[in-house]
């Protein structure tokens, strides 16, 4: 990393990667890997949701996402150096009633918010410093130990720019540049809330196998080696 870096790509040293993801019984974590392009959500909806958490319609749980991305960087604007910004969301699809029709339709509201969030600094400074706002990567927690109700879960991303740099060369200069790629990986972590269940690990990969295209990650154990003198 070259010397004041740390401003834009973060800073610390992540765990040892069989820790990191390993899971327990009573929890699952999934992994994503995929790309942006402005204009463009991903959405997956019907998203699988251990049945041991869902009685009658409610969930419970406690769900972790961690988002990380290289984003897009201009130094010259100061505190909005990030000209890509990638939000993530996790919740569950109700019906509400709308107010110009009167008719029922679905809505998705996210359930899942940001660890570093108070809406109420409302100083751009304040919260890239404090806050982590604009961050590349960045913690969702939340826990839901009585349940919440809901139809079914859904996971939503989407990308922001800033600076019109979806359509110049970010310095204000329209140009014929191939259009922005964003990459992203996403991490999500649903765990039983009381750890007494044994089966939440189980029952996510059985999910997957039958509905998605899915595969364990492989780890690679650390060997050291000793040479002899």
């Amino acid at each position: 990393m070259e010397d004041g870096d740390d401003r834009y790509l973060g800073f610390g040293t992540p765990l040892n990667i069989d820790r990191a993801l390993e899971c327990e019984p009573w929890q699952t974590t999934l992994v994503f890997e995929e790309t942006l392009r402005p204009g463009y959500n991903l959405e997956w909806d019907s998203f699988p949701y251990p049945e041991s958490l869902t009685a009658e319609n409610k969930f419970r749980g406690e769900i972790w996402m961690t988002i990380a991305y290289p984003p897009k960087r201009n130094p010259a604007y100061g505190s909005e150096y990030c000209e890509t910004y990638i939000e993530a969301h996790f919740g569950v699809v109700r019906d509400k009633k709308d107010k110009k029709t009167g008719q029922m339709k679905e809505e998705a509201q996210g359930l899942v918010p940001l660890e570093h969030n108070n809406p109420g600094e409302l100083f751009e400074s304040f919260q890239v410093e404090k806050l982590r706002k604009r961050a590349p990567v960045r913690t969702y927690h939340r826990l839901i130990p009585q349940g919440i109700a809901g139809k079914r879960w859904k996971l939503w991303v989407n990308l922001l720019t800033r600076h019109d740099v979806d359509k110049t060369d970010g310095q204000g200069i329209g140009n014929s540049a191939p259009p922005i790629i964003q990459p992203f990986a996403l991490i999500l972590t649903i765990a039983d809330p009381s750890r007494n269940s044994k089966t939440i690990y189980d029952e996510m990969a059985r999910i997957l196998r039958s509905r998605f295209k899915s595969r364990n990650m492989q780890l690679r154990p650390t060997v050291q080696v000793r040479a002899r003198a």
